[in-house]
């Protein structure tokens, strides 16, 4: 089952309210879980509890945590106007979109077009042109369509931002790709991009640094999900001036028993306050365009054993945003 947006509370049948935290209490305990239903007021829905649990994922580090959540049964639907409700949650979103950003098709999908989104954040005019120095597109005929032309692009590209972002939230919230893939497509150009190759959560960092690696001369806006791990900040004194944020990476197991690999994922600003308003274990989804750094080895001493000396090889990617609507909290 794999359909509606994960919820992270719910109500038994007689009334009482549910966190996950007290149904995975539950649920360690051996306690019987409770017959839920969704606590949006008048929804009411049939819902289920998904345990935490550990997901074995060949080529990968073997098992991947997949946390608890809340979700549908498999004959059950949110009412209209449910929080939950997944559809609801895309009509509120396309009626809110730029129609040339987010287009209709004949057979009653939606397209996302990304490359509109990939001119507006490398830098360029929506339609594509390079942008002067001072921001106005270069090949404007005056200084007055020029200077209009680019308010218009701006502001369509802080409708596209917005759009974007609303989206990989309700895609981070969902269970899996399968209801967005269902009612929106992705196109970049004139390719059609699948939404296991658009979004990534952490224990697919590795497909995410190898596209990017692959894709340097055609690279699109890709959204990585994550749980932030900690922040750094320059020192005084320091010869750099950003701030960053790191999210919990991506082990892998290798043949050797020594060697592992990390996938690490980070975000440079300017703005250290801003990315410390993502507090560790806040769950974010981050879109643009990331750049990916070769591979690296690094020795550390086994904190489980001493004598023992175990050889990381660190992946990054690493994003340097250009818009604040480029973090999204999850809610």
């Amino acid at each position: 089952m794999s359909k509606g947006i994960k919820m992270r509370s719910a109500l038994g049948r007689h009334g009482n309210s549910y966190t996950i935290d007290a149904l995975q209490a539950l649920h360690d305990g051996h306690q019987t879980i409770p017959d839920l239903i969704c606590d949006h007021p008048g929804c009411g829905s049939a819902v289920r509890f998904v345990p935490r649990y550990q997901q074995n994922r060949a080529n990968r580090i073997e098992p991947v945590d997949v946390p608890a959540y809340i979700g549908l049964t498999s004959n059950s639907e949110h009412i209209a106007g449910c929080r939950y409700n997944a559809a609801g949650r895309i009509m509120v979103i396309v009626a809110q979109s730029d129609p040339d950003f987010l287009k209709a098709l004949d057979d009653g999908k939606r397209e996302l077009r990304l490359l509109t989104l990939h001119n507006g954040l490398e830098g360029r005019s929506l339609s594509g042109s390079a942008l002067t120095h001072g921001g106005k597109p270069a090949a404007a005929s005056t200084a007055g369509k020029a200077t209009m032309s680019f308010s218009q692009s701006e502001e369509k590209l802080t409708s596209y931002l917005r759009t974007t972002a609303d989206l990989v939230a309700l895609r981070a919230a969902c269970e899996s790709d399968a209801f967005l893939s269902a009612e929106l497509c992705l196109r970049f150009g004139t390719k059609r991009i699948a939404w296991s190759q658009f979004f990534f959560e952490q224990g697919r960092y590795d497909e995410a640094w190898e596209l990017v690696k692959t894709s340097i001369a055609n690279a699109y806006p890709i959204a990585l999900a994550g749980v932030v791990k900690v922040h750094h900040t320059p020192v005084p004194g320091a010869k750099y001036k950003s701030s960053y944020l790191n999210c919990k990476p991506l082990y892998k197991r290798t043949n050797d028993p020594d060697r592992l690999d990390s996938f690490e994922v980070t975000i440079a600003h300017l703005d250290g306050k801003w990315l410390a308003s993502f507090p560790v274990d806040t769950e974010i989804v981050v879109f643009g365009i990331w750049k990916f750094a070769e591979a690296v080895e690094i020795q550390r001493k086994n904190p489980r054993d001493p004598t023992r000396t175990t050889t990381f090889i660190t992946h990054k990617l690493t994003l340097l945003p250009k818009f604040k609507r480029q973090i999204v909290k999850v809610e």
